[in-house]
């Protein structure tokens, strides 16, 4: 694939916005980009008050299975 800059020194590439590229110079006359692909984030957690106990709640629903492996693991 060929680009071409404008005016402006820009380079426009095929895609989507907000894709993050990781640009790395080789010598002056040659760039490498690699798209970055994203972490994968945790979910907001937020507190509440359930029959008199705070409880956090998320957007995921979390097994017992992982909640005993979290514990196990818990020093």
């Amino acid at each position: 694939m060929t680009v071409i800059a404008d005016n402006k020194k820009r380079v426009t590439l095929p895609t989507t916005p907000g894709e993050r590229f990781d640009v790395q110079v080789i010598n002056a006359d040659k760039f490498v980009l690699t798209r970055l692909v994203p972490a994968d984030r945790p979910g907001k957690i937020r507190l509440v008050k359930r029959r008199g106990y705070l409880v956090a709640v998320g957007a995921r629903k979390i097994t017992q299975a992982e909640t005993r492996e979290l514990l196990d693991k818990f020093p």
